[in-house]
Order: C-alpha cells, then structure tokens, then sequence
C-alpha cells in the first residue's frame, strides 16, 4: 500500500552497508522508533532514538532523536530530563531547533505538572506541521563536516547492534545536501503523530453522534507540501486526554476489489440477457405480422454469451482511448503539459511525482478540459492507462492546496484500483448521455412535429437506458467513494484541506447551476467518477454560495440530517456518493483527532426536530421500503404454498397438489406483493398540500425545507415555494430530468413524480414546464430529502391564473398499484 507521502523524503536515503539485508536504512530504523512511540512502547523507543543519538551532531535524524526523547519524557513526566535534553538543543546547529527548545522550556515552567503531549503550537515558525516542530528552512543551513582520514563510523550498540548499521558524517552530510529544492519544506520531525495532538473538546463537537468512531489512517503522516500546511492555531489551553492508536489502512482494499468484481459480473450477466432477450423479442415481432415474405432474424435463439463477454472485454480495455475520442469530439479535451501544472500548482506536480516513484508507475496522462465548469476526473484499468482530467475553469480558480486535494484524491482512487469497472461503465454511460443531448438538441431544430416526435422520443429512450445503467453502479460508486476519502487522509494527512475542497466543490457546482441554469453534461453523465456528486451539490451548495449565507448554520444542518438521520444506512439507493455530511463529519472526526482546524458549526441548528431521536422506527422504515417488503413478502408467501403443495403431493391430495411449484403462483405473488406494496404507503407518500394562497405566506425557502426535512423520503411535506426556473428548454427536458426552482434562498431539484413523464411533454408541448425557464413561478409538491439529495415531487406547476402544468402523481401511484395488484391476481387464476 502507499505510505503516507512526505515529498521531500528522499527514497534513495541509506545507511551505510544497507545493502545487507540484515539492515535498515535509517529512515527504517527512525521509523520503527516512530511506531514504538504510537504503540505507547516507551522503552523501546527510547532505546531506539538513543541509538539514533549516536550519529553526528550536524545529522538531522540526530536532532530528531532528541526532539523524540522530550517528547517521551514529557509524556513519562520527566520534567529533569526534558530540561537536560533541551539544553543540549540549544547548542545545536540548528536555529530552529534552538526556538524549538526555548519554547517547550518555556511552556514546562508554565505547565509544570502537565506530564502529556503540550498542546501549545509555536507561533513564531513560518513554516509549521501539526506536530508542533517546527520546519528546517533548508537542510544546507547545518554546517557540513568532512571527516577526516581514517575517521571511524560510530558503532551500534545494545541488543539491536544487527539492526541499523553506521553512517558517517560525510554519508550524513551528502544526504542533507540532496534534492535541495525539496528539503525546503522537509520538517524536523514530519512524522507528525510523534506529537499527535488529541482531539481538543469543544462545542463544536456536539455535532458528532455518539458511538461513532471514525475509521483510522495509516502511520507516517507528512504534509504535502509547504501549501498544504496549515498555519499554526492560537495557543489554548486543552484538557489532557490519551492519545488514539490509529490502525492502518489495508495495504490491500480487498472488500473494495470484491465489490467490483461483483459489479462486473452483474453487468456481464445482465447485459448478456438484455441482448438475448431484445433480439429474441425483435424476431417475435417480425414473425408475428404477416409480410408478403416470412421475415425472421436468423440465429435468434442461439447462444451468444461468449461474443458477449468477448466484446465486453474488449470495450472496457479499449474505453480510455474511446473515451478520449468523445471528450475530444464533444468536449474539447485536450492534453495538459507538466508545464502548465507546475506554473499553475508547483505542489501538486510534486505530489505527482512522488507518488507515482513510491508506486513505481509513470506520472499518468494529464488531460484538460477547455471549460469553466469545475470538473475533476479520472478514468483507466491500470496507471499507466489512467488519464486525470481537469477543467479549465478549476485549473485558474483553484487555489494551489485546493487543486493539489483535487489531485490526491484521484490518486488515492489509483492507489485503491478502484478505477476499473466505473471506468469501462463510464464509457457507455458518457456515450448514452451524449447521445441523449444530440438528438434532444437535433429535434428542437425541426418544425415537423412527427419527427421532432420520433427523435424526441429516441432521446428519452436513450436517457432511459442511461439512467437504469447508472443505477446498476450507485453501489460500487458509493464504495469507492468510501475508500476514496479514507485514503486521501492516509496519504496526506490532512482531512481539514480535504473538508474544504468538497465544501468549495460543492459550492462551485451549483454556482455554476445558477450561472448556466442547468449542470454541466459530464456532471451527469460521469457523476459516478466525480468526487463529489452534482446532484448531492445543487441545494447544499447553492445555500453555501448565497451572499450573506451563514456557513456555519448550512454546515450543521448538512450534517445533521445526514450524518445523525438513524436511516441514513437505507436511503442511499439512488446516491452516487456517501451523503455529503457523513463525508464531512468523518473527515472532521480525522481532523479533531490530528489537532487541526475543524468545521465551525452551530450546536442549536444541528438537531432539527424531525432528528430529535435516534430510534429506529420499524413500521416507518417497512412502509419507505414497501414496494421491496411487498417484493418479499409476495415471494415468501408463494414458496410457501410451494411447500403445502409439495406436501399434501406426498400425501396425495390432488386437489392442493397443484400448488407445488406452479410458476404462476410466484410470479403472481410478486406482481400481488409489489401492488400492496405501493399501494399501502400513498397516503403516507402523498399527503394532502396545506391551504395557503399562491403568495405562499409561511414564506418557505429551500433554507427551510432543509432544516425541517422528513427522516425518510416516505413521509413527503406539502410545500409551496415560488422562484425562478431553471433547466434544459426543448426535447431533452420532457420528462423534467433537468428542471430547478431558484427561490431567495438557494436551488431544489424537480421532479415529475409520473413514470412516464416525458409522454407529458410529448402530448402536452404547451403547457409544460420547460417553456416557462427563466420565468417565475409558483410550484406546489410535496419535499423530500434521502441519500444526500433535497428534491420537490411536482404536484402542480403554475405560471398565472390561466397556465398550470399538473403531474397528478397520488392518482399515477394508485393506478400503477392496482394495475400490478390486477396482473397478480390473474396470473394466479390462470394458473402455469
């Protein structure tokens, strides 16, 4: 697995006669001192940052070893022997070290019976880790000593002499001298959980459920780069607490591997059907009519799974070239020099090549996108075919830390291999997408309304087949998504800078809504390869970007109602990532336990009263998931007439033995159950709209709709909400996949709650909604809020007193429920 990345650390850095392989180079060793010191193994750590001791003064791992030694006695409550070791850094060559020194001699007189970690930062380094040492400004400071002839190498001594052997000052003295343009930044001591501070208590905690604790980051933390580091806080007095062990990431994401190679199995399977299935049915229909000549397609029941699989293999090699192709073709995409990064973001070249030389691949394809959307991607089944996209608007406007987050996280997704699958799936899906924005653009340059008809009607054929492929991965998504942010933190140890890029991504993402009116094409159709997704972005993002905003009350509020919703684990469905405040408030549990700046949130807005309990309801959640309790209980109910009748068979009683498996008993009774299902929650799902007047006096926003959001999508809340429209005009928005309301407060997604929406905008073009973009409106519905995303159920949409658009979505939902409920009953009584 990637270790914590410290950019300035020089791989080639031995001790000398490392080459035996009963040795450690010293970096090794000074690690292994690092990892006795997390154990809370102090003798041993001692023992090693004493041997450490024995190379020459001028040697940085000498200056280290005795900072690590305060460190323990500071802990052991040593008080004579962190004097005695910060006298002998005060007549050290470093003046760093010397403030260093000074500091916590300083802070012992104050603290004297304070026996733990200080808490205090120093204030007065330019350049400061987390671990409260501060940074060498550069490693040729140290005076250089040559040794002279015949000059012997101090020897190892103690129980571990086979372990680490000796380095001269000269060997020393080279190694500081390396790589000059990197050591700038490298710290004293970078392995920052050496001092790891604990998690300070405060208000803001509040806003952490109680029991979670938050997934562990792998030791040997080092900042990125001098951006990355975060200035040093303000001293403050903290209670004592113990340090956590932290437990290292898996080298290996087995869980993250076994999810994609089930999602690829499913999606071979699947496609394999659905092949079979539409050319056998396209040769039912041919033979079905009578033609002056029998027509049939030939071979329609043959067997063609392993051409499937074939061309399927094949396709997910080829998609990074192909993919390449549309982005060029569609998107003007082109490549990006290392030029051009390393005058925009010196660090994140830098992070580039480290990473890429600790893993030993090539530095991957850099690609742009000549767009001022913000967007940020990656796509390839293996590093050295991986291509990392930006655009050009994130290119210019992100700031150096920021673009360098963006950059990490699509490492830490190689690191995981978790490109694969999403990569071959993003193919067809980028392919679907934008072939559904093609013929939706090409038919609203027509007038003849029969083709403008027949390409309309292709288009939302082809978003249909989109959104259910999309659908097919939301899983994987979600996983990856997961393991993606756990390894961004192991890599740079910074959660703080990774809770600002998705709070400014989010941000950007609908700014860039309100700007263009609808999201940029490839936040949809590649959503799932985003790290952030546009659809969890819209409402969130735009309360964030509205001027004036309190951040801090949108912020615990986002967490509230994602990360303390106790059936947060069952409405992630139709989520392409992990809620974004579960996102957050891990990341700010990581940030709490490494001392580094958190969310400021307010603990009066972060518990709405929808949330006040941390119960689970069972009748709340069987009735959110009714259509799939209806699935199984219809099942169940069918396997056990299966079991009568293979009973009373035995015992010979014709007349029930014909229950033991009939077909028709089980698909009726899936049919029957899938009918109750839907049909029993409606009330619930739609309930009746409050009486208010069109001017909407409770004067709800989206603001409000976020704060008083339902626990489960199930438990809809009338509304009524007036705003501007936004969306996509023309074809491509007949079912309302693209339609927004823009009130005072911030951005909601639409929603036609019909199935069959886009028949509306087929058979009613003048009173739909798409003609009214960019007008205000009234829109009444019912809001609901699961999985990360705020949406609106359209009821009615009014424009004045003579032009209304209605979905009429409780009389579709009881229709469909009885309409299933009927199929079930007549496949029972007509038996198989």
């Amino acid at each position: 697995m990637a270790q914590p990345i410290d950019p300035n650390s020089d791989p080639n850095f031995q001790a000398s006669g490392s080459s035996h392989s009963a040795h450690l180079p010293v970096d090794a060793f000074y690690q292994q001192a690092i990892a006795a010191f997390k154990a809370q193994d102090y003798e041993q750590a001692l023992a090693r940052f004493q041997r450490l001791e024995q190379l020459p003064p001028t040697s940085t791992y000498h200056i280290k070893a005795l900072m690590g030694r305060v460190r323990i006695y500071q802990r052991l409550g040593q008080g004579n022997q962190v004097k005695r070791l910060c006298l002998k850094l005060l007549n050290s060559p470093s003046p760093q070290a010397q403030t260093w020194a000074n500091q916590v001699l300083s802070q012992f007189s104050e603290q004297a019976a304070i026996a733990s970690v200080p808490n205090v930062e120093p204030q007065t380094a330019t350049r400061a880790d987390l671990s409260g040492f501060v940074p060498l400004e550069n490693s040729k400071n140290l005076p250089r000593q040559t040794p002279a002839p015949g000059s012997q190498s101090i020897p190892p001594t103690g129980p571990d002499q086979n372990v680490i052997q000796t380095t001269t000052v000269q060997e020393t003295a080279d190694v500081l001298a390396q790589d000059a343009p990197e050591t700038e930044s490298r710290s004293l001591f970078h392995y920052q959980q050496l001092n790891q501070q604990p998690a300070p208590e405060s208000k803001n905690t509040k806003a952490t459920p109680a029991g979670v604790t938050p997934s562990a980051s792998p030791s040997s933390p080092t900042p990125l780069d001098k951006s990355s580091v975060p200035e040093p806080v303000a001293p403050q007095a903290r209670p004592q607490q113990t340090p956590q062990r932290q437990v290292p990431l898996p080298n290996r994401p087995l869980a993250l591997w076994l999810g994609q190679g089930l999602t690829a199995i499913a999606l071979v399977w699947i496609t394999n059907w659905a092949f079979h299935f539409t050319w056998r049915t396209a040769d039912r229909l041919l033979r079905g009519v009578r033609w002056p000549v029998q027509l049939g397609l030939p071979g329609a029941y043959q067997t063609y799974t392993a051409w499937v699989v074939i061309g399927l293999v094949l396709l997910a090699l080829a998609s990074p070239w192909l993919i390449d192709l549309v982005l060029a073709t569609w998107y003007r995409q082109r490549p990006l020099s290392i030029r051009q990064l390393q005058t925009h973001s010196p660090g994140t070249l830098r992070l580039l090549r480290q990473v890429c030389r600790q893993q030993g691949w090539q530095i991957p394809e850099l690609r742009l996108i000549a767009d001022s959307a913000p967007l940020c991607f990656s796509y390839g089944w293996l590093p050295r075919y991986t291509r990392i996209v930006i655009s050009q608007g994130l290119l210019e406007q992100a700031s150096n830390q920021a673009l360098t987050t963006f950059y990490s996280y699509e490492l830490a997704r190689m690191v995981n291999g978790s490109l694969p699958v999403l990569s071959a799936v993003g193919l067809p899906l980028l392919l679907l997408h934008t072939g559904y924005r093609g013929l939706a653009q090409r038919a609203d340059t027509l007038t003849q309304p029969l083709i403008q008809g027949l390409l309309g009607s292709g288009a939302t054929l082809l978003y249909g087949l989109f959104w259910l492929l999309r659908q097919a991965v939301m899983w994987l998504s979600r996983l990856c998504c997961r393991w993606g942010d756990r390894r961004v933190v192991a890599l740079t140890q910074h959660p703080d800078q990774m809770i600002e890029v998705l709070v400014e991504a989010t941000t950007a993402i609908a700014t860039h809504l309100q700007r263009h009116g609808t999201l940029h094409p490839l936040h949809t159709s590649l959503e799932v390869l985003m790290p952030v997704s546009s659809r969890q972005a819209i409402a969130p993002g735009s309360l964030l970007a509205t001027p004036g905003g309190d951040r801090a009350a949108v912020l615990s509020t986002l967490l509230a109602v994602d990360g303390l919703n106790p059936y947060r684990q069952w409405l992630r469905v139709n989520a392409s990532h992990q809620p974004l405040g579960e996102r957050l408030l891990w990341l700010n549990q990581q940030a709490l336990l490494r001392g580094q700046p958190s969310l400021t949130l307010k603990p009066e807005a972060a518990q709405p009263a929808p949330r006040s309990t941390a119960t689970v309801s069972l009748p709340l959640l069987l009735l959110q998931k009714g259509p799939l309790m209806g699935l199984v209980a219809g099942g169940g109910l069918a396997m056990g007439l299966w079991f009568v009748g293979g009973v009373v068979n035995r015992l010979g009683w014709q007349r029930l033995s014909w229950l033991y498996q009939d077909p028709s008993i089980l698909i009726g009774g899936l049919w029957l159950g899938l009918g109750l299902g839907l049909l029993l929650r409606i009330n619930a799902l739609f309930p009746e709209p409050s009486n208010q007047p069109a001017s909407n006096p409770s004067g709800e926003t989206v603001a409000t709709l976020l704060q008083r959001s339902s626990p489960v999508p199930v438990q809809g809340q009338p509304v009524s909400l007036q705003g501007k429209l936004r969306g996509l005009t023309g074809a491509g928005n007949w079912g309302c996949q693209e339609l927004y309301l823009d009130d005072s407060s911030g951005l909601v997604k639409l929603i036609n709650p019909v199935p069959l929406g886009s028949l509306q905008g087929l058979l009613q073009p003048q009173t739909h909604p798409l003609n009214w973009v960019g007008r205000r409106v009234t829109v009444t519905g019912w809001s609901r809020y699961g999985g990360g995303m705020l949406w609106v159920d359209i009821n009615q949409v009014k424009l004045d007193q003579r032009h209304s658009f209605s979905t009429y979505g409780p009389a579709w939902a009881t229709l469909i429920s009885l309409i299933s409920s009927l199929i079930g009953i007549l496949t029972i009584f007509r038996g198989g």
